[in-house]
């Protein structure tokens, strides 16, 4: 005999209509059947959906989506010209975090000066939305190795307190000796390199990739996770 599962109704917290997702989606994130905007499963026995928990804030930081008057900042984090950067923030007015095969950004904010000073790049990799990769980009000026690592201690707490996240990978370049030192303070596990497997510039460069789980965030408590 085949059982059942039994499934959560809900109203959706953006356009009010009726949703239903299995027990073992409590928590996670899907998308209303109606409007498709983002939302997490309730896992409380509440009647409407929860929408997903932005911006998250650090003592100096505010992580949150991009807005349309960003670019200026924009094109001083990524060198870009101003089109490449507006067509950009436009086409990411209509990427969510269900979209499959797009990369959902959230902006770095300095929060004493509102001024967007990065971002990152988040993908889900799986069909049930527990695992991802991101990117990370931060304008120059402020690459002091403090700020880097409070923002990546954000985007943890976000992936894993927030949305619910199982696993999350980032690659370094392998001479990017200062990048995977910053991954590695803040307790992501260094688990493979990749040996010339990307050709960049003319040449072959080598990869580092390095990974955390919701395990080891919620054994360390809020902050870095410990080193395996």
């Amino acid at each position: 005999m085949v059982n059942e599962e039994n499934f959560i109704d809900f109203k959706c917290p953006y356009c009010e209509a009726m949703a239903s997702y299995p027990e073992s989606d409590a928590g996670f994130v899907r998308a209303c059947p109606n409007c498709m905007e983002d939302l997490l499963v309730p896992s409380d026995g509440n009647g409407t959906g929860l929408t997903i928990p932005l911006p998250v804030t650090t003592p100096r930081l505010s992580l949150r989506r991009l807005a349309l008057d960003d670019g200026k900042d924009l094109m001083e984090v990524t060198r870009q010209d101003e089109e490449a950067v507006t067509v950009w923030l436009e086409r990411d007015t209509q990427v969510r975090l269900t979209t499959p095969q797009q990369t959902f950004y959230l902006g770095i904010e300095l929060s004493e000066r509102e001024k967007l000073i990065g971002y990152f790049g988040l993908t889900l990799a799986d069909a049930d939305r527990r695992l991802a990769t991101f990117t990370f980009e931060l304008n120059p000026q402020f690459q002091n190795g403090e700020l880097d690592a409070e923002a990546i201690d954000g985007l943890l707490g976000f992936c894993f307190e927030r949305i619910h996240l199982h696993r999350l990978m980032t690659m370094a370049d392998s001479r990017d000796t200062d990048g995977c030192k910053l991954f590695e303070r803040v307790g992501m596990r260094r688990e493979a390199v990749f040996i010339k497997d990307r050709w960049v510039e003319g040449e072959w460069k080598s990869s580092i990739w390095y990974a955390a789980l919701d395990e080891d965030y919620e054994s360390s408590g809020e902050g870095n996770i410990p080193q395996a």
